[in-house]
């Protein structure tokens, strides 16, 4: 079996190393919102790294297959009144592949590309608060208190539109929605990203 994967492994090789030479590798810039439980947050700008390589389907059509690390963002609110205080933590990451369909316009060096991707997406969640309200004469307190991890695999889908700049440099912007499922309860994810890239 051993013998069989070395074998497997060392065919793709020599068959990629032949093309290299279109392998690119993307960073930028991220703006994410999160929505749990109907509320929607807006997470702190994030940063992101891909490495893709295009299949040539037909001239202008390409199909891409791509890695991506993404620091997707963070949020944090702390408020007191005196009373009661209210500490929310959150803190997003992903990691996975993206399939691209690629289709340059019209003989030019603009693209559009849809994009489906499955990514393992890790979010630490911290919620702290303590409220108080009076009913009746009555003083009702409430407090809630917590930390999760989650870590789910789920799917993405979006679009993405790009130039090819001189120099081996294309820049473009992408907008993408990812949901996750975790204990019953839906997480949407969606993130705007500015785009550059180098191609080898």
């Amino acid at each position: 079996m051993k013998c069989l994967l070395i074998c497997t492994l060392l065919l793709i090789s020599s068959h990629s190393f032949a093309k290299l030479d279109n392998i690119y590798l993307s960073s930028g810039l991220e703006k994410s919102s999160l929505t749990l439980n109907g509320a929607e947050i807006d997470l702190d700008d994030g940063v992101f790294v891909k490495i893709g390589y295009p299949f040539v389907l037909a001239p202008n059509y390409n199909l891409v297959i791509e890695l991506e690390y993404s620091q997707i963002g963070s949020y944090e609110h702390h408020l007191t009144d005196g009373i009661g205080y209210d500490n929310v933590e959150i803190d997003a990451s992903s990691v996975g592949m993206n399939l691209k369909y690629q289709s340059y316009l019209f003989d030019s060096d603009f693209y559009l590309a849809s994009i489906l991707g499955v990514h393992q997406y890790s979010l630490d969640l911290m919620v702290d608060s303590l409220s108080q309200t009076s009913v009746n004469g009555t003083t009702l307190q409430t407090t809630i208190s917590g930390e999760k991890s989650i870590k789910e695999v789920g799917l993405s889908y979006g679009v993405e539109i790009g130039y090819s700049l001189p120099y081996s440099l294309n820049i473009a912007a992408s907008y993408t929605i990812g949901r996750v499922i975790s204990d019953g309860i839906a997480i949407d994810l969606l993130s705007s990203q500015l785009i550059l890239s180098y191609i080898f």
